[in-house]
């Protein structure tokens, strides 16, 4: 038996035989983030298919498992790391990607098939991580409620924390004699103590932003109050109302079950594109200092080396989407809007079909309106057809962005997304920063995922080619 076997099945029976037992939540996030390391680990353990589809040459074993840790390209197996690492320096030294669709298409087959035996053993979806429930008083929250309205009758009833993020935390409560205040709020407090982060908009901006898109029509919370006095609650904060409704998807990759809803977030996004950044953007950052086509080369050529230099082992599907971007890297212009950054359906409350609010603002800036489109693209084609949900965004008023825009958007939102976990996730838990099994699972498990992910964007992009 071996040591794969042995991770796969040790997986497998923490999964059919202690989760179901697992009552609390947040003791069952942690189960389902160790076990999510454990189907990377053993992966990176087996040995590989005999054969690999575009390859003439005989089978080189490589010492893939060998390596300091999984590795992000689940099919870079002993039997086929060698000839991926191949394809993907043809591709990296300029060789034409038509040479090289067979090799693709075998990556992409691998990367499946891994995937698919990754969710025999992860049948239950995952859980977040839940914070300190003390980590927001409520009685302090109580009394500045009381000072800022003036009734000293107003009561905090209930309060249940819902998230635990690591830049910001979110709870819903209920009041009772609030006066003109809405009877259910949602409130986002900055965590106490924790270095600010510029790529984050502070409370007061994401107020101001959320006001000003309620006004516009866009189904955002309807902000109530916000506070920047630390003294009241140890950082700055703000309250919106409770929106009705459930979140589209919790899950990160599973699709969307309800298609009027991500045709409705089509409509939501043309609203936000569409507003005039003069009046609305006011306190947004932008997100690059220039949107020229030199400063887009230079973003691709940075995120590039990046790769290189964080992989483990080559991919021809990266290689490949890198060779597209720099050939294509011309379609792109300098227009802006405003963008949300990560408007999808985990962010996203839905109820008989349509989104009752678009949450998660703290990302949001001047881009690209093809920064978004590009981001949603391959979780939108898992539910529906691309065509119809860009026939929506125009309808309700969007951007016309052409196909080769948001074509790169999408392949150049993979290829940022897993340097970010490469670095926030597996560097940052394996140099000891962090001994979150939550990171943990990003930098195994995440990059696995978003690498099969970015094949399937790769797939279309290149039969539209």
């Amino acid at each position: 038996m071996t040591n794969a076997r042995h991770i796969w099945a040790v997986a497998e029976a923490l999964q059919r035989e202690v989760r179901p037992f697992i009552t609390d939540r947040d003791a069952r996030a942690t189960l389902d983030n160790g076990i999510r390391v454990l189907t990377a680990t053993a992966n990176g353990l087996e040995m590989g298919p005999s054969a690999f589809m575009g390859s003439p040459s005989p089978v080189q074993l490589a010492d893939t498992d060998r390596l300091g840790g999984p590795a992000e390209n689940a099919a870079a197996y002993r039997t086929t790391g060698a000839v991926i690492a191949d394809v993907a320096g043809c591709l990296d030294r300029g060789d034409q990607l038509t040479a090289f669709r067979d090799a693709i298409a075998g990556e992409r087959s691998l990367l499946e098939s891994t995937i698919t035996r990754m969710d025999e053993v992860e049948r239950a979806p995952p859980r977040r991580v839940g914070a300190d429930k003390d980590s927001i008083d409520p009685k302090r929250l109580e009394a500045y409620l009381r000072q800022r309205t003036g009734r000293e009758e107003l009561r905090v009833d209930s309060f249940n924390l819902v998230v635990g993020g690591r830049s910001r935390q979110t709870a819903l409560l209920g009041l009772t004699n609030m006066g003109d205040l809405p009877a259910r709020l949602v409130i986002q407090r900055g965590i106490p103590n924790l270095a600010t982060n510029d790529s984050f908009l502070d409370e007061l901006t994401q107020f101001n932003l959320l006001g000003l898109l309620h006004k516009a029509g866009m189904r955002v919370p309807a902000p109530v109050l916000v506070e920047t006095d630390p003294a009241w609650l140890d950082a700055p904060f703000m309250l919106v109302e409770h929106a009705p409704g459930a979140t589209a998807q919790p899950e990160y990759w599973l699709p969307v079950a309800d298609r009027n809803v991500v045709l409705d977030l089509a409509r939501q996004m043309a609203i936000l594109h569409k507003q005039p950044i003069d009046e609305v953007g006011q306190g947004l950052r932008p997100s690059r200092s220039s949107f020229d086509i030199e400063s887009w080369q230079a973003e691709l050529e940075g995120m590039a080396s990046e790769w290189h230099d964080l992989a483990r082992w080559p991919s021809i599907t990266m290689s490949a989407a890198i060779s597209w971007l720099r050939a294509n890297v011309d379609c792109l212009d300098d227009r802006q809007s405003i963008v949300h950054n990560d408007m999808i359906f985990h962010n996203v409350l839905a109820e008989n079909g349509n989104i009752t609010a678009v949450l998660d603002w703290e990302q949001a800036a001047i881009g690209h309106a093809g920064e978004d489109l590009g981001y949603c693209y391959p979780v939108v084609i898992a539910a529906t057809d691309w065509e119809s949900f860009m026939d929506a965004y125009r309808a309700a008023g969007g951007l016309d962005i052409p196909q080769r825009q948001i074509d790169y958007f999408a392949l150049r939102a993979g290829l940022r997304l897993m340097n970010l976990v490469l670095k926030g996730g597996r560097d940052t838990f394996e140099k000891g920063l962090s001994d979150d099994i939550l990171v943990a699972s990003a930098g195994a498990h995440f990059t696995q995922r978003l690498m099969h992910r970015i094949a399937l964007v790769l797939r279309s992009v290149l039969e539209r080619s």
